[in-house]
């Protein structure tokens, strides 16, 4: 059990930065936009949010740090794609245990 409760702390601690970045609802709206398109500069992520373009870098900036955004340079522009890799089996993971845990609840 002590094992099971360390492995689960292990993952939470892995999703962490995920739940964190995509607590925000603008983070949301510049993920959903990112994949809706091959990839998105600040300027072009600016142009179809209603907010300022260091507003839109703050966002991309915690969306980076926590892995969630990916930046690609081609020239002096810098594009940004979503990138969840990280988190696929981390979250499969996590998953897993809570549908372990609702079994348990309703047996």
């Amino acid at each position: 059990m002590k094992n099971q409760l360390c492995d689960n702390e292990m993952l939470f601690h892995q999703v962490l930065p995920l739940f964190n970045a995509m607590g925000d609802p603008t983070r949301q709206q510049i993920i959903l936009l990112l994949t809706g398109n091959v990839r998105l500069s600040v300027g072009e992520l600016t142009k179809l949010m209603a907010l300022s373009r260091p507003a839109v870098s703050h966002h991309i900036k915690v969306l980076r740090e926590a892995g969630l955004v990916a930046e690609e340079r081609d020239g002096v522009k810098r594009y940004y794609h979503p990138t969840f890799q990280r988190y696929i089996l981390p979250m499969r993971l996590l998953i897993d245990q809570v549908e372990l845990f609702e079994n348990k609840l309703h047996r």
